[in-house]
């Protein structure tokens, strides 16, 4: 019976329904050929070699990750042409266009994690899967693509965002000779954005996958949003005209719960201790979903749909915006890899790699829910939200030292809270007795004093943790003073 025919409005849950095997197949299916991909890739060499540097795994771990990722959402998405969605339509026609751009991407990933490639060829790929989403409008009647599969046909794309108020309130006054070309110029405009947006997600994520199980934990926390986004659009605001009957409902969910399936599926052999990467091949690919997911909530022209799906990508856009701007302030070339992200900053200040994980987890939960929220609130209201938020991200990212590359000087144990920090081996005052209060009473006997002044603190990565090293200055000789009798200090 379709929901259409029933007297109440459907629910999440009535909506969700017909859609779930899709998420138990991609689950299921990358759950089992993790662990194969794993072996493959040790067993063919395709492993990622500790550095020292960056990198804080100290052993080889197996790449190919990705791979398994890709295969397994594949195979959610391939059952869903035998699932009849909650509209009328007689099954789920996810566009080809989208299928054929998650293979380009993963084809260059996989290249790169194989053999290596230049950024410029990884760049080429992305806009080559970017062009399958646009090409059916630049060629009309294109063999075995629908006028629908394009995302951005008719009235709809990034482009109509701007033009719809200003043809609603007849800013813009059209004769029937301009149509045309401001038909042709939308439609470029939007086949623009189309290719900004996945060259610019794929390489968000990429940045972002620099600890074991970030990228594809944060990757499942905004595909929930996606999902809870594309079940609002699909039964809330089914009563807005502009999105009443979408044939694009069903792709969003789909490709929604395929992508959520298949990074569950992956997370627990990604996630600390990892036992396999996901590599480019995966950061690229995920990437490229979000990004095609954000271009599928600006379908019907609506502003704060499309910044809701952009900010629930808050997480990896903020890093990735961030590392820009700090290269260019640093005077460095904006590819050239650092460890100033906002994981190994969040791992410089303390955190364990589990904890560091699990509170980006939570950041992205935050964006999700700000994404959510500026959906339901008016337009001009989530215009406003949206500034706030990316204002406040930056001022915080200039206090928190995130930008500038500097070591402040610290000088003095009040500013360093008193804690007792202990000088390095190499460092350490050579002995002069058995212990502690033979070695005070013969520098008392001689008239001198070692207690050490500690100075700065210097912050060096060592695997998962930091290191706290210190060096020692010795204070100007002290006046004579009287050994004092027995009383044995604590060992430190």
């Amino acid at each position: 019976m379709a929901l259409d025919s029933l007297a109440l409005p459907p629910t999440y849950a009535d909506v969700l329904k017909p859609y779930m095997p899709i998420f138990y197949v991609s689950f299921l299916a990358t759950i089992i050929l993790t662990p194969l991909m794993r072996a493959l890739a040790h067993e063919h060499g395709v492993v990622d070699d500790p550095d020292n540097k960056r990198k804080v795994h100290t052993q080889p771990i197996a790449y190919l990750g990705g791979v398994s990722i890709f295969l397994g959402w594949i195979a959610g998405i391939s059952i869903a042409v035998f699932l009849r969605p909650h509209t009328l339509a007689p099954s789920i026609q996810i566009p080809p266009g989208i299928i054929l751009g998650a293979f380009t991407v993963v084809l260059f990933g996989l290249l790169d994690d194989v053999y290596g490639l230049q950024p410029r060829f990884k760049l080429l790929g992305q806009f080559i899967a970017a062009l399958f989403l646009i090409l059916p409008a630049i060629v009309p009647n294109l063999p075995g693509f629908r006028d629908t599969d394009f995302l951005m046909t008719g009235q709809n794309g990034p482009a109509w965002m701007f033009l719809k108020p200003l043809l609603d309130h007849k800013i813009l006054p059209l004769g029937a000779d301009g149509w045309p070309l401001v038909q042709v110029g939308a439609m470029l405009f939007s086949a623009g954005v189309a290719v900004v947006v996945i060259i610019s997600t794929c390489n968000a994520t990429n940045l972002l996958d620099g600890l074991d199980g970030l990228c594809s934990g944060v990757t499942g926390v905004m595909s929930v949003g996606y999902l809870l986004l594309a079940l609002y659009l699909a039964t809330v605001a089914s009563s807005v005209p502009v999105a009443s009957g979408s044939a694009i409902d069903p792709v969003r969910i789909a490709v929604s719960l395929a992508l959520l399936g298949a990074v569950l599926g992956f997370l627990p052999f990604n996630f600390n201790p990892a036992s396999i990467f996901m590599g480019d091949t995966g950061s690229m690919f995920l990437g490229y979903i979000c990004g095609t997911m954000i271009l599928l909530f600006a379908q019907i022209g609506a502003m704060k749909w499309f910044l809701g799906a952009i900010i629930m990508f808050g997480l990896p856009m903020m890093d990735t915006l961030l590392a820009i701007v700090r290269r260019k302030l640093n005077g460095k070339p904006v590819f050239s890899p650092d460890s100033n992200h906002f994981h190994h900053f969040l791992i410089r200040r303390g955190l364990s790699v589990r904890r560091a994980v699990l509170l980006s987890y939570g950041i992205a939960a935050v964006f999700v829910s700000f994404g959510l929220v500026i959906v339901i609130i008016p337009t001009t209201l989530a215009i406003g939200v949206y500034l706030v938020l990316f204002g406040w991200i930056i001022v915080a990212a200039f206090k928190m030292g995130m930008i500038f590359q500097h070591s402040p000087q610290v000088t003095t144990n009040k500013s360093l809270n008193l804690s007792v920090i202990t000088p390095m081996e190499s460092e350490r005052p050579p002995a002069k007795a058995e212990n502690s209060t033979d070695a005070t009473q013969a520098d008392a006997a001689a008239g001198t004093s070692t207690a050490p002044l500690v100075h700065k603190t210097v912050e060096s990565e060592s695997g998962s943790s930091t290191r706290l090293q210190a060096h020692v200055t010795e204070k100007e000789p002290a006046k004579p003073v009287r050994p004092p009798k027995e009383s044995p200090l604590p060992r430190r």
